[in-house]
């Protein structure tokens, strides 16, 4: 197509936004494949320097200020690492360049009754790999990756701020230009594609209803102002990093030796009936260590490694804590003079319903966080975005092909935007479904209006049933962390006769037992 798509990543005027800088990205990297330029509108002009493709990230003297969780742990799923390969052959020769850590998804799950069994047997021996990169390591590969002008040459960043759009003065449906102000004054951009890639400041609540868009004066359709849901799950987590010497290395008492660990070190996740705390801990480039402390409501966060401490003793749990991370956590100490901290109280989630909206320009669309701002406790926000770009690239290959066999000029067809959204709508919904449930387990959530904490009640009790087997059970133990990685899991698998026999029989005898010995 011969006018650029416009990619935009605004800056981010609040500090509870909590977007994937990589969205815009990487939805740029998808649109190469089909437009003759792609234009990436980044509002922050550190990172257009060569400071912000570093190929060691921890050299970077700036930070994503406005990125509350920029310096917090980043959890990438198989999913991610697959969807990434896919779009960057050199990913791994790129990640080894940057120490970061490609390993087999085994992030040492524990639930309060014991490790979660993975299913190590169905692969020979060998989990999916996925890479172990702290969020400004992920953040520089992707933009490394992305910008590279002698891989993908049609992709150009330019420093900005989009301050609003203008219809097409002879096809009024569509979008014609994206006003970005620079530091020599505001441009026009043709565009025959725009993506909103703002994050939760939802650039586009703003510019389409002042270029005419997103309004109705029809009952039953919906206008942009009503289209967002919001529940509030009141999630806070702290993280601590340290960075690893050679000599402390060598001694930390993780198993198989911490040279020899190349991700996940320890997870753990408390009685949800009995308590909200939880635990991570991971391995990332550098030789650097995250520990990640979360909790829900007003519990108190640690700031330091006694805390850290503290934090995982109050952790309640059936099972015991393995000796020898309370050894790694002591040691740990020698290195408490690299100590970083870094809170993040997480804002609302919230869903934009733009499959229901009216009125929208056919040649623009929204991405990730820009739509929907979901629990990042389980690490599905970039997942999210890869989900959303892949809708968009059916939907361009759809375009193109159906332009060829028409005999016309390439074009987006008047029901893009729409088809878009419906897409993408449905790869939303099970993201959203079920830490929703989850998280309307906790008397501390704060639910989506008109709503009660009793919603997805028997959905909790299944999970949790689920959580338990999977300590004793292979079968459950596959289940779940394919659906934690966001592989090839369905609500299919889960009601398979068989695994549904074992849970129902493990809920019935474990029922059984503790009433029996009540009495």
């Amino acid at each position: 197509m011969s006018y650029p798509c416009l990619v935009s990543r605004q800056d981010e005027r609040y500090r509870e936004q909590l977007s994937f800088a990589g969205e815009g990205l990487l939805t740029a990297r998808v649109c190469h494949d089909h437009f003759e330029h792609v234009v990436v509108v980044e509002a922050e002009p550190w990172v257009s320097t060569e400071e912000a493709r570093a190929v060691h990230s921890w050299t970077q003297s700036h930070t994503r200020s406005r990125l509350i969780q920029y310096q917090s742990l980043q959890v990438s799923l198989v999913f991610l690492y697959q969807g990434l390969l896919r779009l960057f052959p050199n990913l791994e020769r790129e990640c080894k360049a940057s120490q970061i850590n490609v390993a087999p998804g085994d992030f040492t799950f524990h639930f309060w009754a014991g490790p979660q069994i993975l299913p190590y047997a169905q692969y020979l021996g060998n989990l999916p790999k996925t890479l172990f990169a702290s969020r400004p390591a992920l953040e520089t590969l992707i933009r490394r990756l992305t910008l590279h002008s002698a891989v993908f040459p049609n992709i150009n960043q330019t420093v900005g701020t989009v301050v609003g759009v203008t219809k097409g003065a002879s096809n009024p449906g569509y979008l014609q230009q994206v006003r970005v102000r620079t530091k020599d004054g505001e441009v026009n951009i043709d565009a025959a594609l725009v993506v909103d890639c703002t994050g939760s400041t939802q650039g586009s609540i703003k510019w389409l209803p002042r270029a005419g868009f997103g309004s109705t004066r029809h009952a039953e359709q919906l206008s942009l102002d009503v289209l967002k849901v919001s529940f509030d799950p009141k999630i806070r987590y702290s993280t601590i990093r340290c960075v690893v010497t050679s000599s402390l290395a060598q001694r930390l008492p993780v198993p198989g030796g911490f040279d020899n660990h190349d991700g996940g070190i320890f997870t753990l996740v408390a009685d949800t009936l009995m308590d909200s705390r939880y635990l991570a801990c991971v391995k990332y480039e550098g030789n650097s260590v995250l520990i990640c402390c979360g909790a829900r409501g007003s519990e108190s966060l640690p700031v330091d490694l006694a805390g850290v401490r503290d934090h995982v003793a109050a952790i309640h749990v059936t099972h015991p804590i393995p000796d020898w991370f309370w050894g790694f956590l002591k040691m740990l100490n020698e290195v408490e003079d690299t100590m970083t901290h870094s809170s993040v109280c997480v804002p609302p989630s919230f869903w934009t319903h733009y499959e229901n909206a009216t009125n929208l320009p056919s040649n623009w669309i929204a991405i990730g966080d820009s739509v929907a701002r979901i629990n990042p406790v389980f690490g599905q926000g970039c997942p999210k975005v890869l989900l959303g770009v892949s809708c968009l690239n059916s939907l361009l290959h759809a375009a193109d092909k159906a332009s060829e066999q028409q005999k016309k000029t390439r074009s987006l067809p008047s029901d893009f935007s729409c088809r878009f959204f419906r897409m993408q709508a449905a790869k939303i919904a099970p993201l959203w479904d079920t830490p929703k449930s989850i998280d309307y387990g906790f008397t501390t959530t704060i639910p989506i209006a008109g709503e009660t904490l009793e919603l997805g009640s028997f959905r909790r009790w299944f999970i949790r049933q689920l959580q338990l087997l999977s300590t004793t059970d292979q079968q459950a133990g596959s289940l779940l962390w394919h659906g934690q990685m966001m592989l090839n899991s369905t609500s299919i698998d889960a009601l398979h006769p068989i695994l549904l026999a074992k849970i129902l029989w493990f809920a019935f005898k474990n029922r059984y037992f503790v009433n029996s010995k009540a009495v």
